[in-house]
């Protein structure tokens, strides 16, 4: 187990006598406009800090520990580049290259961190990338014990030679966003594949929900039994192991190449255990000046038993980051894709469709939110849709509307917003239903509708004005509907005007 000693000197401050800065403020960086931009570092106790940026010039002072920090506040949008500098302690740091535009954070597991390079398009794309006011922070993955002050990764512009390593998800957000608003736009990207939503939170949010607590006490369990040395131990012999199954293997070539033993990690900074994620990747960059957050994720829950939590988990993170960087910043948020066999029978539950629905639930439960329904593009057999383009531009079109006022964008496809019993049917209401129709011009299908047994139908469906009104022949009178309920609700095909789909839902 780790000593005390080892796990402060993985919180230890920069060594003073000097002007550190965290990697984020770099060459290249994007700050937000109009509201607040936070500079912060560590330098000498007490010393003098100055600021100088885009003909301001300011002045503060290091507290007794060396940190210090700077608001600048409603800067003005910039798409040329400009020094930042800063003296303290004795030294000078120049940033260079410093935009002032709109900034957004892009976190979640591997549909976040999926690049450019392995999406739909990606060589044209890749190509024609030139755009030098559309910048991303690459980062690199970090899980540690507790907050961490700083998180290394590089500003990268928009070019052939860097897109290629963007989150395909952020880069088409903020291509959409270039477009529409005509300013530079930031990404930082802070997303790890294969990893839940608690990661991505603190200790301290989580300690606040019972479930939240549960996933705690099971970390504190699993690092208290971990004995590292007992640990290397048991991998030396498993590598010996497995040294022996490949040289048999490559004799012959026949069958399953051995898969290698994975090195033991401290259950205290595992990255998918509570926390670990938050405190190396999040933590070094709260009050980093931003407009929101994008975040697809939620793969890691429907298969790791929290599905039916996942509503109150993702509230957990949202209230927590905004808590943290002091502002209401937007939150919008991607439902996962259809995925796995499809289902021909109704009455088929599974845990995915939980978190999609979970998901759908908390646009009511969490303020200045959105979510990218993509349930037309995801793949039975590949959990990564290549398609990222379209899981951007829905994303985009959420803070288009929410946060830049734009009146002729559609933002969503149909969202569930109620029913009312009639004649033996079910009258199904949405918000965002100009237009109703079958993407493919046929009979709408993958509605249910059951009866006081609790026993699904597939039910008809009938458009009617802005409503859908669902009926089966054997159903008097039914109680409850629901939509696309299964992973992959193959020929699910209610759209809007727009063309956009409609998410899953259950009346229950």
């Amino acid at each position: 187990m780790k000593t005390i000693a080892s796990v402060l000197a993985l919180t230890a401050l920069p060594s003073l006598a000097d002007l550190k800065l965290p990697q984020i403020f770099s060459d290249g960086m994007v700050l937000q406009r109009e509201t607040s931009s936070r500079i912060w570092g560590w330098t000498d106790a007490n010393a003098s800090v100055k600021i100088s940026f885009a003909g301001q010039n300011h002045s503060t002072k290091a507290d007794q520990n060396g940190d210090w920090h700077f608001d600048f506040k409603r800067l003005k949008t910039s798409d040329k580049g400009s020094e930042l500098t800063i003296e303290g302690g004795g030294a000078k740091k120049v940033i260079k290259d410093v935009l002032v535009g709109e900034v957004w954070l892009a976190s979640g597991q591997s549909n976040m961190e999926w690049r450019v390079a392995q999406s739909g398009g990606a060589d044209q794309e890749i190509a024609n990338a030139k755009d030098p006011l559309l910048r991303v922070f690459v980062s690199s993955n970090v899980a540690e014990v507790a907050p961490q002050k700083d998180w290394q990764g590089n500003w990268k512009t928009t070019e052939p030679a860097h897109t290629a390593s963007f989150t395909a998800v952020g880069y088409y957000f903020a291509k959409r966003l270039r477009a529409e608003l005509k300013v530079p736009v930031g990404v930082i990207e802070c997303a790890w594949g294969g990893k839940p939503v608690q990661a991505f939170t603190s200790q301290e949010a989580l300690a606040k929900l019972p479930v939240g607590k549960t996933l705690l006490d099971g970390k504190a369990k699993a690092a208290a039994a971990f004995d590292e040395e007992k640990a290397m131990a048991r991998f030396k012999t498993q590598k010996e192991a497995h040294k022996e199954k490949m040289a048999a293997w490559n004799k012959d070539k026949k069958g399953n190449r051995p898969r290698g033993p994975r090195q033991p990690v401290n259950p205290a900074k595992n990255p998918s255990m509570p926390s670990t994620i938050y405190n190396g990747m999040i933590a070094p960059i709260i009050g980093y000046g931003n407009r929101g957050a994008i975040w697809y994720q939620g793969e890691s829950n429907a298969n790791g038993g929290t599905a039916q939590h996942y509503e109150e988990l993702l509230g957990c993170l949202v209230a927590d980051w905004r808590q943290r960087w002091g502002h209401d910043l937007s939150f919008y948020w991607v439902q996962l894709a259809n995925y796995r066999k499809a289902t021909t029978e109704p009455g088929i539950d599974s845990d995915w469709v939980v978190v999609q629905d979970e998901m759908r639930r908390a646009l009511k439960s969490i303020p200045k939110s959105g979510m990218a329904v993509i349930n037309d593009i995801g793949h039975p057999t590949d959990i990564h849709p290549k398609n990222k383009h379209d899981v951007g531009e829905r994303l985009a079109r959420w803070a288009l509307v929410q946060d830049y006022g734009r009146k002729d964008v559609v933002i969503s496809g149909p969202l569930y917003s109620g029913m009312a019993k009639e004649d033996g049917s079910i009258m199904i209401s949405f918000d965002h239903a100009d237009g109703l129709k079958a993407s493919d011009g046929k009979e709408l299908q993958r509605f249910e509708i059951a009866g006081a047994d609790g026993k699904w139908h597939w039910a008809k469906a009938k458009i009617v004005g802005n409503t859908i009104a669902l009926s089966h022949n054997d159903l008097k009178a039914p109680v409850k509907a629901r939509y696309a309920w299964a992973a992959n609700p193959e020929g699910a095909n209610l759209v809007n005007g727009e063309g956009l789909p409609a998410s899953c839902f259950t009346t229950e």
